[in-house]
């Protein structure tokens, strides 16, 4: 089986491809943006694609250029045999900019999309404005279950593939990521029901996925010296119901990173951009 990883026709209009750090990527891309409107780079999360900004990704067009890759490895983008590092993510999303003639732009970030912004803006900070962190990046501690199979290779990968045996299973294991899937829209139901079988299907993103998971693991990046490090404007935003980096871990890192604001979303899972468009989309504005 083929994955198919369609465009949904509302972006189908902004959809490009640019190689960047000499991978080629898959992105939206709304246009130049007019002086002195931002630029807002939408990071997604591990195992996720662009598709997950399909709700905000209007809703900021036009308050400035929104850009929405693909990160290598993932989605539409290529997937090149080597290892998924956040700072070969970051070097990628650095040289995407600069491709794209933006001199620094607003970085929204998704769970492991949030550790990627916040490496950039370690590396290259002088091409980020500011950093809006959602639901995530992870902090360290005790791993689930399922997240310490997946750290052992062989273990890992089998228990990616049982969920090919069933698409209703493979949609079940999106529950953790929301407060409530039956709450969601019966489009976005069907939606996420074809994409996460298209995920499961993926030989190549099945590859970047555990690279990155277990590179993650690896690096530990995420200690408080480091973090206690960015000086660029930091907001988070935290689903107050996430499942997945519970609210106990932004207060973490709200206190590991100076200067830094906490907003937190009611009625809302792992994935505001999904389940609370509106209420992200102004906290990203303000």
């Amino acid at each position: 089986m083929r994955p198919k990883f369609t465009v949904p026709d509302h972006l189908k209009p902004y959809q490009r491809r640019m190689s960047a750090n000499g991978v080629g990527l898959h992105l939206y891309d709304s246009g130049l943006a007019q002086a002195p409107d931002p630029t807002f780079l939408l990071i997604h999360g591990l195992g996720d694609e662009a598709d997950s900004w399909r709700k905000v990704f209007p809703l900021l067009t036009g308050q400035g250029r929104v850009v929405a890759p693909d990160l290598p490895g993932f989605g539409r983008s290529e997937h090149p045999r080597r290892a998924y590092t956040l700072n070969f993510f970051a070097d990628t999303m650095a040289a995407l900019l600069e491709n794209l003639k933006v001199s620094q732009a607003v970085l929204v970030g998704s769970s492991m999309g949030a550790a990627v912004a916040l490496r950039l803006a370690q590396r290259r900070a002088d091409l980020v404005s500011r950093l809006v962190l959602v639901g995530g990046p992870p902090v360290r501690g005790r791993l689930n279950r399922v997240q310490l199979m997946f750290l052992i290779p062989g273990q890992g990968e089998k228990l990616y593939n049982s969920f090919r045996r069933s698409q209703e299973a493979a949609f079940e294991s999106l529950r953790p990521y929301y407060a409530s899937l039956e709450a969601l829209p019966p489009e976005d139901r069907q939606f996420l029901r074809e994409r996460v079988w298209d995920r499961v299907w993926s030989d190549d993103q099945r590859r970047a996925y555990f690279s990155t998971f277990r590179w993650m693991a690896l690096e530990s990046l995420l200690g408080r010296a480091r973090l206690g490090q960015v000086k660029t404007p930091t907001l988070l935003v935290w689903g107050e119901q996430d499942a997945v980096i519970p609210l106990e871990a932004a207060k973490t890192l709200q206190s590991w990173m100076p200067g830094s604001q906490l907003q937190v979303i009611p009625g809302c899972g792992h994935l505001p951009q999904q389940e609370k468009p509106l209420e992200l989309t102004r906290l990203i504005l303000q």
